[in-house]
């Protein structure tokens, strides 16, 4: 067939970890393949063979019949194979449109503003937003990378389009718009490959359906012939344990952290403006919000990498100095970047944490053996899929690598648990676990500020919910939390 992709027999091992199984898969011109599976069942491995960036131990892959080279990205993307990754792969120290420039816009020679005007057109079409106004990438926030390489990827007009997460930080507004997108793609006779944890998005828009367990395919299906029911249970092998919501907390216990009229100015903008809010023991405070309303600068705030420019926070009812900012345990939205050291190994990410650092310290040495042995209890408790504590990060998938960050936050014993997109990229079990992880957090006192653009995410875990938009901060009436309504506020459509 005229544009088939086939990946045939691919098996590929990372030491004693057998990534991928003899691994058939095909993607044919003129549908959506939807690759699903666990966190770690092989999804990236797989792509990143299709895409030249990595080079199987055994196997092949076939475009119109004919071999391509394995372990060359330049070969695959001259095929005509472009791939979108999870986290983004741009360069920090170029502008926006210079790492657009480095896509498929523009002509042969170099011209900056023909690549604005391209970029702009195309941002548009698909209902993106896009600034071009960033000299670098300093400003720029994770959901807004993402947009960058959908952008790129595209601007190559490839035959075979790879997507690893692609809508984890796309605002509800331009989920629509996207997946629309994704079908026209189809239409035109692209072949594109979605590698997703969103079930119902796979049952939307897929046309077959297939999954990855332990390296190995399990299933090969469409949306007529399953549900996302059956899908959950064939990622996990059997059925999923019944989500206990738990008892809703109702924040009686103290206040542990208040927020007066926070404000933050960046460069002379506006970032946040009179944020105030007040979190006691044992609830979870919710907010929603579309990425780069001043989410990142908050979190930044909390986890002390910033300073407000004016209000201030009181912890435990006294004013937020050195000591008392370790109370507080800080999950980041990019795991990559802030989250994790992904060349350390994991034990030494785990001494990442002040207070484990100082749990861990006697006589002014850190304790190795200690750290070791703590290492090895997270990477049991928390199921961490990883050989062992001297494992390097850079070598865990992208869910396991979320649950590093959760079991570090956690395990830190922090009074105010902060997190930013906690479950993005995990599949269906991994997100239950830490959404019972958190829970239990708030059972036994602790008080979680989860800032989200998951709209599922909020629904599900807050207690009490608000709105960031535009830096300000609003809190949602019992009444008015319809999905709708709060992606109205998000999108700063209503007051």
């Amino acid at each position: 067939m005229q544009g088939l992709l086939e990946a045939i027999a691919i098996s590929k091992r990372f030491g004693a970890t057998v990534a991928l199984d003899a691994v058939d898969f095909s993607a044919r011109p003129g549908e959506i393949h939807a690759l699903l599976g666990e966190n770690g069942a092989g999804k990236t491995t797989l792509m990143n063979v299709i895409a030249g960036h990595l080079r199987p131990d055994r196997g092949a892959i076939r475009l119109d019949g004919a071999a391509l080279k394995t372990g060359s990205a330049q070969a695959a993307l001259h095929a005509g194979i472009a791939t979108v990754h999870q986290s983004p792969m741009l360069f920090e120290r170029l502008s926006v449109v210079e790492n657009l420039a480095l896509g498929g816009f523009g002509t042969t020679r170099l011209a900056l503003r023909e690549v604005a005007q391209q970029s702009a057109a195309m941002a548009a079409r698909l209902g993106f937003t896009l600034r071009l106004d960033q000299q670098t990438l300093d400003a720029v926030s994770i959901a807004e990378r993402m947009r960058l390489e959908i952008l790129r990827a595209l601007s190559f007009g490839p035959r075979v389009l790879i997507l690893d997460e692609p809508t984890g930080l796309l605002a509800p507004a331009e989920l629509s718009g996207f997946l629309d997108l994704l079908r026209a793609l189809r239409d035109r006779g692209r072949s594109v490959i979605l590698i997703t944890h969103k079930l119902a998005e796979a049952m939307a828009v897929a046309d077959r359906i297939t999954m990855l367990r332990a390296g190995r395919v399990v299933a090969q299906t469409t949306p007529s012939q399953t549900s996302a029911e059956e899908l959950a249970a064939l990622m996990v092998g059997g059925a999923l344990p019944a989500a206990a919501r738990g008892d809703t907390r109702d924040g009686r216990g103290d206040e542990v952290l208040r927020l007066a009229e926070v404000g933050l100015e960046v460069g002379g903008r506006t970032v946040l403006e009179g944020i105030s809010l007040r979190l006691r023991a044992g609830e979870i405070l919710a907010v929603a919000g579309v990425d780069g309303n001043g989410q990142h600068e908050l979190t930044e705030i909390l986890a002390a990498v910033r300073h407000p420019s004016r209000g201030h926070l009181l912890i435990e009812g006294r004013p937020a100095d050195a000591a008392q900012m370790r109370r507080i345990a800080v999950i980041p939205q990019s795991r990559d970047h802030e989250g994790l050291i992904l060349d350390l190994e994991l034990w030494e990410n785990l001494l990442l944490a002040p207070s484990l650092r100082r749990r861990l310290r006697w006589a002014g040495m850190q304790r190795r053996a200690a750290a070791m042995a703590l290492c090895r209890q997270v990477i049991e408790r928390f199921a961490i899929l990883a050989a062992g504590p001297r494992q390097k990060a850079a070598a865990l998938s992208g869910g396991h690598r979320q649950r590093l960050m959760v079991a570090r936050a956690l395990e830190s014993r922090p009074a105010v648990l902060v997190a930013y997109d906690l479950t993005r990229g995990l599949d269906v079990r991994a997100a239950a676990d830490v959404a019972r992880m958190v829970r239990e957090f708030a059972a036994q006192g602790g008080a979680v500020l989860l800032m989200s653009t998951d709209l599922d995410e909020i629904f599900e875990l807050g207690d009490r919910m608000a709105i960031i938009s535009r830096g300000r901060l609003l809190e949602v009436a019992p009444h008015d939390r319809s999905a709708e309504r709060v992606g109205l506020l998000m999108a700063g459509a209503v007051g």
